[in-house]
């Protein structure tokens, strides 16, 4: 899956480059899996934090969400206070769930997934990414990571159908992104060797350059950063 980032902003510009292995493909991801829904329909974004992929839903119904505890305090408030478990609206109540990178930081992450088929009409879209290989973050809500079959199992036993599970990267750009982290992985500490750690992690960051130039050669991209899914509510037989 390619990164396109063409006519985007300036500011989703900037918040793919920090992260640009992990974050790239979600702009392409979101394009793709929303090119078939239509304009204005009602598309719920859980646990959407800043949201920082805003502008990709402008002709929809876009309401964001995120759970009281939150430490995001985005530009524009949140639309649904909640948590992803117990979403506060009816039953078939939105075209689609956008949840990106979210699911890791729920602690029961299949009644998550069961409360979406509840939100989401018969025939509607889930729209989903999650982590296989990263590092801590927002500790210390950060409880799972996910390989396809894993989210398969998810979405199978909550009763969504047409899941299509792809991983979002090959393996050496996840070790390439990982490499270019390795300075703030690393931490910070009073005992002397921080002037050692931040020179250690611009030397690792110029050899993420050199892993980064086998991406081509990766046949299998069994170990991505995160993976993709899209699947349907089923319609009444």
């Amino acid at each position: 899956m390619g990164d396109d980032m063409g006519g985007t902003s300036e500011a989703l510009r900037s918040f793919v480059e920090e992260a640009p292995v992990a974050r790239g493909p979600h702009v392409t991801f979101l394009r793709e899996a929303l090119a078939d829904l239509p304009a204005g329909a009602r598309i719920l974004d859980v646990g959407s934090g800043d949201s920082p992929y805003r502008e990709l839903f402008g002709k929809f119904d876009y309401l964001t969400n995120d759970w009281g505890d939150t430490t995001y305090v985005p530009d524009v408030p949140v639309d649904v206070v909640a948590p992803a478990h117990d979403l506060p609206l009816a039953d078939d109540a939105l075209d689609a769930v956008v949840c990106t990178q979210v699911l890791e930081h729920t602690p029961e992450p299949w009644a998550v997934i069961d409360e979406f088929a509840r939100v989401i009409r018969p025939g509607g879209k889930l729209i989903l990414t999650a982590p296989l290989t990263w590092y801590l973050h927002e500790v210390p809500h950060d409880y799972y990571r996910f390989t396809a079959y894993g989210l398969r199992y998810l979405l199978d036993r909550a009763g969504f159908v047409d899941a299509e599970i792809r991983p979002m990267n090959d393996s050496a750009g996840t070790i390439a992104e990982l490499l270019r982290h390795l300075r703030w992985i690393l931490g910070t500490a009073d005992d002397g060797r921080q002037p050692l750690r931040e020179t250690s992690g611009v030397l690792v960051a110029e050899l993420a350059a050199v892993v980064e130039q086998t991406r081509w050669l990766d046949t299998q991209w069994s170990m991505p950063i995160s993976f993709s899914a899209t699947a349907r509510v089923p319609t009444a037989s």
